[in-house]
């Protein structure tokens, strides 16, 4: 049985994309149960990030913003906005995989068992033997239910349909708006060409990671009253999950993409966490390798390793009540009005760059949209210590800046643990 250094599970763009970065520097298996290089989701990206991984061949669409809509408000986020056909960036990944030694085979994963010099993966299509493995297998990792590893779980479910529509029915603009419904679902459109376009409805679920196919009557009818005449092309369901897990590594195994609940909470998308960390993440991985330190708190490190702890306190924080803001269509309108008195600076917030000072100005200005006593009451039980321990630490950030300012003091730690 041959040896690997590493045994990929899950050939979605996470599993796909860090194939690729390991390939012809380790010995990789990839393994995907399903069809290779087919998936349901669509992706928004940036010029730069497609441009970085050499990912332009596959654009779509390019536009220069991503339009968000209500009732009352409407904010144009300024960037340089690109859609992705997404069959053509699993193919572009799997065949630097290929093309790097990586070896792919077809097969469901059933088990592994780890020892002190590898892990053995027992799948229908054999045994795998590897030095680590790398679960890519999403929110319903058969690992993180054995471990019992997830905490908290939230997702954005989407259900839709590549469209082709009618010449002249539909402006060409990625954008988002709310139906108004007492679902509290919200619809997405994704450009793809002069005639098609992906077009989903998305709801936010807390607790859980739900079911998309309960959006699909929602969806159908929204077809009707708003594209009629629209043919549908291919299918688009599925979730953006984010959440929290007890351990983001094992012994000899690392999570990774949505498994190790990689996008988010409130910012971003999950395939452009993708583009964001893989490299970071893949690097440690080598590094890991090179030294033979595959420990749970070795490789813990490396999943943690593109996670700003500040970023992840303030993306948590809006994140606890984030959902929570979309119950209505005048909540909507707040969560539009903040990205207004963000202006430029609201791209920074999809793209999930952020500094500390943006994040101290952009909840400043999220508690001028929506008053901090509305955004209080909207706190789920669950969060209310966290999200009141985050206020004074807000607080005392704010303060300590500003008499870092008035002092004119120069390299000074805003951490406050």
């Amino acid at each position: 049985m041959e040896t690997f250094d590493v045994v990929i599970v899950g050939a979605g763009p996470a599993g796909l994309s860090l194939a690729a970065e390991l390939a012809g520097t380790a010995r990789v298996c990839l393994l995907e149960q399903n069809e290779l290089c087919y998936t349901t989701a669509t992706w928004y990206s940036y010029v730069d990030r497609v441009r970085d991984h050499g990912l332009d061949e596959a654009v779509a669409f390019r536009s220069d913003r991503v339009l968000f809509r209500s009732s009352n408000e409407e904010h144009a986020m300024r960037d340089e906005c690109v859609v992705l056909d997404q069959y053509r960036v699993l193919r572009l990944w799997m065949q630097r995989a290929v093309d790097g030694g990586v070896a792919a085979v077809r097969g469901l994963y059933l088990s592994h068992h780890s020892d002190a010099s590898g892990v053995t993966v027992q799948t229908s299509a054999g045994k795998l033997r590897a030095r680590m493995l790398i679960d890519c297998m999403g929110p319903h990792s058969p690992i993180l239910a054995a471990n019992g590893l997830i905490r908290r779980k939230d997702a954005w479910i989407l259900w839709g349909a590549r469209l082709a529509l009618p010449p002249g029915s539909l402006k060409p603009e990625i954008e988002y708006y709310p139906l108004g419904d007492e679902a509290n679902t919200y619809v997405g459109v994704h450009p793809f060409s002069a005639t098609d376009s992906n077009v989903y409805v998305f709801q936010g679920r807390t607790d859980t990671l739900g079911e998309p196919e309960q959006l699909q009557p929602i969806f159908e009818a929204m077809l009707a009253n708003q594209f009629p005449g629209a043919r549908m092309l291919a299918p688009l369901r599925g979730s953006i999950t984010s959440g929290m897990l007890r351990k983001y590594a094992l012994d000899r195994i690392l999570f990774f993409g949505a498994a190790g609940m990689m996008n988010p909470e409130a910012i971003g998308m999950g395939f452009n966490e993708v583009l964001r960390q893989v490299r970071g993440v893949a690097s440690g991985v080598l590094r890991a390798l090179a030294a033979d330190r595959l420990d749970q708190q070795t490789l813990e490190r490396v999943a943690l390793s593109q996670r700003d702890r500040e970023t992840l306190h303030f993306q948590r924080a809006i994140g606890a009540f984030s959902l929570h803001f979309v119950r209505s269509s005048a909540k909507w309108d707040g969560g539009v009005r903040w990205l207004n008195l963000l202006g430029d600076q609201s791209r920074w917030w999809m793209r999930n760059e952020l500094t500390l000072d943006w994040i101290i100005d952009a909840t400043l200005k999220l508690h001028r949209a929506v008053p901090l006593r509305e955004s209080l009451r909207l706190i789920p039980p669950r969060d209310l210590f966290f999200i009141l321990g985050q206020l004074v630490r807000f607080v005392a950030l704010v303060v300590r800046r500003r008499a870092a300012e008035v002092l004119g003091v120069r390299g000074w730690s805003l951490r406050i643990d």
